[in-house]
């Protein structure tokens, strides 16, 4: 960064005291949309240019965040009556997400500020006494009880960004935001470019594979992109009997990364359908002399049965036969993971 940023007055942090930091992040976001002419490279999203008013009330709501102050609550749900300064704030606990998981800040538009460039001290304890939560943790909460009027900005800073490292905190975020964040991702598994849809499968499975959800899973299985479908197929781990029985289908996908991701989620489908499918598909892979592929079937067994050691293909159909014809439902913790 520039002087010129360093010194104007317009990007001052609030009030510096033992959470001084709070200011130092949420000046380094505004640094994106307010003063193209430091040395950042500007984004092509950004949520509104801050008034002066606007600037003044977010510091204080970042401030009250990391005071840890008893008013802090109110004031972040009274910014739900102002977009701009909301989707700005929510930026701010992006950044700490960030700096929390990489041990620096990345300013979104591919700037980069290590993380000693806003704390003096690494080793300083955190400025808030909460006791065994984590830091990113708390951010992502915040994020997650904002809730729908956050999806758009965590679309765009993070699930959409060219880094695997920022695109997976999009996902977590989403994923924890859970059905209000369905709409967006629908939208980008129809129409987004291929890494997008990869995002919307993961997400789209993580939050679960129904209803909506599943049809565009369904879409994207048929994708010709064969990192798309794999993705498809971890998407369609937490679902029921059509998303299980995709999978079966996808045991038989033309490439064989595709065909181990289909065979680790239907794994967590504990129901006779799904390992007699996945006993096919450990002969399969021994007749073929797929070992990965065998190593895959056997992994997704032994975490339906909770065991610990592989077995022979018989003995597998002797556990299928103890299981129930049909689960309903799964929500991805049926076989123990």
């Amino acid at each position: 960064m520039t002087n010129a940023c360093a010194t104007n007055p317009a990007h001052s942090a609030p009030r510096t005291s033992r959470s001084g930091l709070a200011g130092a992040l949420f000046a380094l976001a505004l640094l994106v949309s307010v003063t193209p002419s430091c040395n950042t490279t500007k984004a092509e999203y950004s949520p509104g240019e801050l008034t002066t008013e606007q600037r003044a009330r977010c510091r204080e709501v970042a401030q009250a965040y990391v005071d840890g102050d008893e008013k802090y609550l109110t004031m972040r749900d009274e910014l739900a009556d102002d977009p701009i300064a909301l989707a700005w704030f929510v930026r701010y606990l992006e950044h700490e997400i960030v700096q929390q998981r990489e041990g620096q800040v990345v300013v979104i538009g591919e700037e980069t500020v290590l993380a000693e460039d806003v704390r003096p001290d690494p080793k300083a304890p955190t400025p808030w006494n909460l006791p065994g939560q984590r830091p990113d943790r708390r951010a992502i909460a915040q994020i997650v009880a904002i809730g729908e009027p956050a999806v758009s900005v965590v679309v765009k800073d993070l699930a959409l960004s060219k880094q695997e490292f920022l695109r997976s905190i999009g996902i977590e975020i989403l994923t924890g935001i859970g059905d209000p964040a369905v709409p967006a991702l629908l939208k980008l598994a129809s129409t987004g470019e291929a890494q997008q849809q990869r995002v919307a499968a993961r997400a789209l499975g993580n939050i679960g594979a129904r209803g909506a959800s599943f049809e565009a899973l369904r879409q994207l299985a048929k994708s010709p992109t064969w990192r798309i479908r794999s993705d498809a197929a971890q998407g369609l781990a937490k679902g029921g009997p059509e998303a299980r029985n995709l999978l079966i289908e996808m045991l038989g996908d033309e490439d064989p990364f595709v065909r181990r991701k289909a065979g680790e989620s239907l794994g967590n489908y504990r129901d006779r359908t799904a390992a007699n499918a996945l006993v096919d598909f450990l002969d399969a892979c021994k007749e073929k002399e797929d070992w990965t592929g065998e190593l895959a079937a056997q992994k997704a067994l032994r975490i339906m049965a909770k065991a610990k050691l592989p077995r022979s293909s018989a003995a597998w159909r002797r556990y299928a036969e103890t299981l129930p014809d049909e689960v309903v439902e799964n929500d991805g913790n049926e076989g123990g993971r």
